[in-house]
């Protein structure tokens, strides 16, 4: 209702420029990401329109129905901000992103932002679904049967930024199993006599269990940079993904160096040590040339030796065209992860730019690994910019 009357008011307010893309994308033959069927295609939309001290922000796509998308029209998002130095309220279905987490909310988003104190963000609403069927929020016992536990959603957060320094601290709930799980996490970024130090920790306070660590320290010494680290990583069965089989990287040590040999060639080597009942030590060595790309891994997982690597390259065709392509072997790649498993990728595209608003992709992919579901498709992306 509150959406719906500021939609109302809005075009009698100052009208900027419309931000207006839209991207096609047709894929075959699919296999088993979203369904058997020989082709998935899509037209993806993003909208923004500001209206004064108010944005429009809106983007949904239409395309074929799979096991996955239910419906064939998806709003990943749609909602009204209003930003008004330094308060700020969103209200809608928004994405919500930081460094402990990322969701999708149905609900209101308020911020204060001070140069001073920091920034106060407060978020309440239900998570929004993901296979855009008819939600249980269009049921008539939806509050009745306690079924909206399932899905609300709550979340405060502190951040404070600074020259060489940024710290977030958060603490949410997620309705599960008919109660709320409550979840405490930490982030900053630190510059310190030349250290580099990132940390990052969340907490399930309800099973009292670290669900994500990551520490990083690591010092540029001229054309030299040495880093030390810790990840750990525990979805606990609740995925982003869900086409992604239970992730979950025990306790983890590194320890780096690279070098920067010129501004075309970088060599890049880690060593990983785990313990416990995934015992893992590994050896990874990358080496950037140009446009060419080589890593290397070696080390041994539960007693078992693996060795594998990644080969890849792109080019640039005169002011127009790109291509590349990769293979990897026994290497499995996720954000700052890398893991030596039984796994294996190929992937090739081009991209072709035939105005400044106009782009054409084409490409091809092939992937299978302990993580993730076999997955494999190749097809056409078209990107318009109005």
């Amino acid at each position: 209702m509150v959406l719906a009357s500021l939609l109302v008011i809005l075009p009698r307010i100052v009208i900027s420029q419309p931000n207006l893309e839209v991207t096609t994308s047709v894929m075959s033959p699919q296999i088993r990401t979203f369904d058997q069927n020989a082709t998935y295609w899509r037209s993806l939309l993003n909208y923004r329109q500001t209206f004064g001290s108010f944005r429009l922000n809106t983007r949904l796509d239409y395309g074929s129905e799979t096991s996955r998308y239910v419906n064939p029209l998806r709003v990943y998002e749609f909602n009204i901000n209003w930003d008004q130095n330094p308060f700020s309220i969103t209200i809608g279905r928004f994405n919500y992103w930081s460094s402990l987490s990322n969701i999708r909310v149905d609900g209101v988003k308020t911020g204060i932002s001070t140069v001073r104190f920091g920034k106060f963000e407060l978020i309440g609403g239900f998570k929004s679904v993901n296979n855009f069927n008819n939600t249980i929020y269009t049921q008539s016992d939806f509050f009745s049967n306690d079924s909206y536990k399932n899905k609300l959603l709550f979340r405060t957060s502190w951040s404070y930024r600074q020259k060489n320094k940024f710290i977030n601290v958060s603490y949410w709930g997620e309705g599960k199993n008919d109660k709320i799980r409550p979840n405490f996490g930490i982030s900053s970024n630190w510059r310190v006599k030349g250290l580099n130090i990132h940390e990052t920790f969340v907490i399930d306070l309800e099973k009292s269990e670290l669900n994500y660590v990551r520490i990083s320290i690591n010092k540029k010494i001229n054309n030299h940079r040495v880093s030390f680290g810790i990840h750990q990583l525990r979805m606990n069965g609740i995925n982003p993904w869900s086409w992604v089989k239970k992730l979950e990287i025990p306790t983890t040590f590194n320890a780096g160096w690279a070098w920067r040999i010129s501004p075309q060639m970088q060599w890049t080597h880690k060593v990983n040590v785990r313990k416990g009942s995934f015992s893992t030590i590994f050896y990874n060595s990358q080496f950037y040339y140009n446009h060419y790309y080589f890593s290397f891994i070696a080390g041994l997982r539960d007693n078992d030796r693996v060795l594998g690597g990644t080969i890849g390259m792109t080019q640039q065709v005169g002011k127009t065209m790109r291509f590349g392509s990769n293979v990897s072997l026994n290497m499995f790649d996720y954000n700052d992860i890398i893991e030596p498993v039984n796994a294996s990728s190929v992937y090739s595209w081009f991209d072709w730019n035939l105005q400044e608003k106009l782009s054409i992709k084409f490409f091809a992919r092939y992937t299978v690994n302990t993580f993730y579901k076999k997955d494999g498709r190749a097809g056409v992306v078209i990107y318009v910019k109005i």
